[in-house]
């Protein structure tokens, strides 16, 4: 079989690799209980299955990095492709499995995977900029938030024309078309079984040194980035009840989040420019602001035309750190400790998701939606001033200049 020709522009196969990730985690994250539900299992149970994965996903992520940093037998393309091959092969199983205990298992293997492998498509991507291949990331990222917003539409139509058992299917095809898209990102020097060496700026994948004891400031600014998340999640997760409160119904909802998905494409599009105009470590710290405002004026809010806005916010806070703490962590960490580092905050977000579900829901439960968005705002106000603590003032590279 010829090999992958090496890339020369990494734009292009970015972007697809972008936007298959992200209508892979579409199918599996927002229509999980679309599926689930088809398939006999309670609203509990469903909850119950979601976060055994998140937390599973939280523990596994570091590790699974560690292990591919490490690894000389494996390139990083390698290892990425390999985890699409266990999804596709997941996907599979779910289409013959019978029984709601195989169903469940396989599930929990894909969402696992699936978070898994979130480091690692944020490693390739750096690994292009790091060997100097053109990459405009923000370009390559939207191409995301655009597969979502498409996989998200077009799923449903084909559960409600196919039912829900349709939904792995897709999966399946997604993520096989993956595996091919990983192999692609061949860079002179990557691998040693090409005869050729690594640029010289590679170290080793770890120094002996523990990895939190050399980033000795990292778990707290790890746990501002949670506290942030938690605060997102929650906004996310609970849109028809927050519109309710306004006496909103399921239209309402659906503007609120096409503008959602509106404002964060011109930040991810544009982030190239921003970059150089300010470090990525700026443009973290400022996200953390906008987290704040983005809770806090959605808690205020009188009326729709308010909270509306308030999703403007979302552009300067989630989707301007979504792209901006790649090229942070990319500069933060040494070398080898790349793919760990984008790990760990991979890790925040699956966090985030557990936490402000589950928070959530009994916040919901005991103090409606006004207690819920007063809590957004207030973990958001702590992860912000953590950020600002923490990243204020400190530009120079050095493994402890978190």
């Amino acid at each position: 079989m010829k090999p992958f020709p090496r890339i020369r522009n990494a734009t292009p196969l970015y972007t697809l690799l972008q936007g298959l990730y992200w209508a892979v985690y579409c199918v599996l994250v927002s229509f999980s209980s679309v599926y689930l539900l088809d398939r006999g299992f309670s609203n509990t149970q469903i909850g119950v299955l979601v976060g055994v994965s998140s937390v599973l996903s939280a523990l596994m992520q570091p590790l699974a990095a560690s292990v591919a940093e490490r690894s000389r037998r494996l390139a990083l393309r390698q290892w990425s492709a390999l985890l699409a091959l266990v999804m596709a092969a997941g996907a599979v199983l779910l289409l013959v499995l019978p029984g709601k205990g195989g169903q469940a298992a396989c599930y929990m293997l894909l969402l696992v995977v699936l978070q898994i492998l979130t480091p690692f498509t944020y490693s390739l991507g750096m690994e292009c900029v790091n060997r100097n291949v053109p990459l405009n990331y923000g370009v390559a990222r939207s191409a995301g938030s655009i597969a979502y917003a498409g996989a998200s539409s077009l799923c449903g139509m084909l559960a409600k024309s196919r039912g829900a058992g349709a939904l792995p299917l897709a999966v399946a095809v997604m993520t096989a078309a993956l595996i091919p898209t990983c192999l692609a990102f061949r860079f002179r020097g990557s691998e040693a079984s090409e005869g050729e060496s690594a640029p010289e700026t590679e170290a080793p994948a770890g120094d002996g040194a523990p990895f939190l004891k050399k980033y000795f400031r990292l778990l707290p600014l790890l746990a501002g980035i949670v506290l942030l998340f938690i605060s997102h999640n929650i906004l996310m997760a609970f849109p028809y009840q927050i519109v309710r409160r306004l006496g909103g119904d399921s239209p309402e909802m659906g503007i609120m989040l096409m503008v959602v998905s509106l404002v964060e494409l011109p930040i991810m599009l544009t982030f190239s420019v921003l970059l150089r105009k300010a470090s990525a470590r700026f443009w973290v710290m400022l996200s953390g602001v906008s987290f704040f405002l983005h809770a806090g004026v959605m808690w205020l809010a009188p009326n729709f035309p308010v909270l509306y806005a308030a999703q403007v916010f979302e552009a300067t806070g989630y989707a301007l750190y979504t792209v901006a703490v790649v090229y942070f962590v990319n500069d933060l960490m040494e070398a080898g400790d790349r793919v760990k580092g984008q790990a760990w905050f991979a890790m925040t977000n699956t966090i985030g998701i557990l936490l402000g579900t589950s928070i959530g829901g009994v916040l919901l439960d005991h103090a409606g939606a006004g207690g819920l968005l007063c809590f957004a705002t207030v973990t958001a106000g702590g992860g912000m001033v953590l950020l600002f603590a923490l990243l204020r003032g400190k530009e120079t590279p050095s493994p402890d200049r978190i």
